[in-house]
């Protein structure tokens, strides 16, 4: 079935935010903690324009077995419409598990400063994707549960010149809380539910991270992200005053039982589908809902992006 790329940007894993999870970094001294969050925000922002930010996404494709044709063209599987691309670009073949692209003779696709002709692609779920370039245009395969799909990038997107920013809760330090770390006796597999309809997520769960607020206890379950713990969750601002299907936090701690983790709730982020539809966003589950406000963080107002 032939899908058009809309040369806007809408408001969709697999995912990462904006790139790579954040790194760790030293814990800032009171005196400069409100400065440390001002400038990890602005760091954000800037990720999320650069080139491998959410916001230049102009399309995502979900390849069938065989051979998909991409171009701007209109009789392509994938049909480049109001995007700089050469009217037939290649095709994209996956077969056994592999996806290669087989350009077509008349473009100039690129891979690593070389013309490509074939190639087998390594997608995001094998490890470092294969980038493959022509004009302003990048894409590379993704890989999610049995499906195969292209992520498609347009360098000069208008919406990162016109991005806004993102609205925020001002900063408050008593949303930086201690957790404990309570491993279950043995990692656990979870399915998420993802923004796209019948994809789903399959993160690994080694434990639940536990805190207070307010006096009432609290617990979070955590997914094994790098160094630390991603926290995918809503609460009592979701839908109205922060994105309506939830936020991430990341958490940086050894996984030891009842080892402490800093959770600064200042850096509760919006997912990368408040910036794009072509993101594959998991959701937070039923235990991940918190019954409190968390009134720090990211904010969301429709159409503010």
């Amino acid at each position: 079935m032939k899908q058009f790329v809309l040369c806007t940007l809408l408001s969709s894993a697999w995912f990462m935010v904006a790139g790579a999870a954040p790194q760790p970094a030293e814990s800032p001294g009171a005196a400069d903690y409100v400065q440390s969050i001002a400038d990890w925000r602005a760091e954000r922002e800037e990720e999320l324009k650069g080139p491998d930010g959410w916001l230049n996404l102009a399309g995502l494709y979900w390849l069938e077995p065989g051979a998909t044709s991409m171009g701007a063209a209109p009789d392509n599987d994938i049909v480049l419409s109001g995007l700089p691309a050469a009217p037939y670009l290649g095709a994209f073949v996956w077969e056994n598990g592999i996806v290669e692209f087989r350009a077509d003779p008349g473009a100039k696709v690129v891979s690593n400063g070389e013309r490509v002709t074939q190639l087998r692609l390594v997608h995001d779920e094998e490890g470092e994707p294969t980038i493959l370039t022509h004009g302003s245009l990048s894409w590379h395969a993704i890989g999610r549960l049995d499906r195969m799909g292209v992520r498609l990038r347009d360098l000069n997107h208008p919406a990162v010149s016109a991005f806004p920013g993102i609205p925020v809760y001002p900063t408050d330090p008593e949303w930086r809380v201690e957790a404990r770390f309570e491993p279950y006796a043995q990692p656990e597999e979870r399915i998420l539910t993802t923004v796209v309809e019948g994809l789903g997520w399959n993160p690994t769960a080694p434990g639940v991270l536990a805190f207070e607020f307010g006096g009432e206890p609290l617990s979070l379950e955590a997914y094994a992200a790098g160094p630390g713990f991603l926290l995918i969750f809503a609460d009592l601002t979701t839908g109205k005053t922060t994105y309506p299907a939830g936020r991430y936090l990341y958490a940086f701690a050894s996984r030891r039982a009842g080892g402490t983790v800093t959770l600064d709730f200042n850096k509760a982020i919006n997912p990368p589908c408040a910036f794009t539809d072509f993101a594959t966003c998991p959701l937070p589950q039923r235990r991940n809902r918190l019954k409190v406000a968390i009134e720090a963080g990211e904010q969301y107002a429709k159409g503010s992006f």
